[in-house]
């Protein structure tokens, strides 16, 4: 088995013809394999549900991660700013 895998980000269609963007990673090698389906956390996939999804090609399967939020908004850069919560945001009985 090789560690040469292709990743890239892919649309996919869904339920009503929804396009669905995904981040789908596969190892170069041919042959019958197994496939997975990593589900993100909260806020979209990041670079790290990502790592997740290359990790798994790497020990030789197909893996993909759809973005679970494509109705309501793209995924989520892990660089933009969050709201404020607990004290920050003004609720002074948040002990966060």
């Amino acid at each position: 088995m090789s560690d040469a895998l292709t990743a890239s980000t892919i649309t996919i269609v869904g339920h009503g013809s929804d396009r669905i963007e995904a981040y789908l990673a596969r190892p170069e090698d041919q042959g019958p394999r197994g496939g997975v389906v990593v589900i993100h956390h909260l806020p979209g996939y990041d670079p790290a549900t990502k790592e997740i999804v290359r990790r798994f090609a790497e020990m030789g399967h197909d893996a993909i991660s759809p973005n679970l939020h494509y109705r309501k908004r793209r995924a989520r850069s892990p660089t933009t700013r969050r709201r404020p919560r607990g004290r920050a945001a003004g609720c002074p009985m948040s002990g966060s």
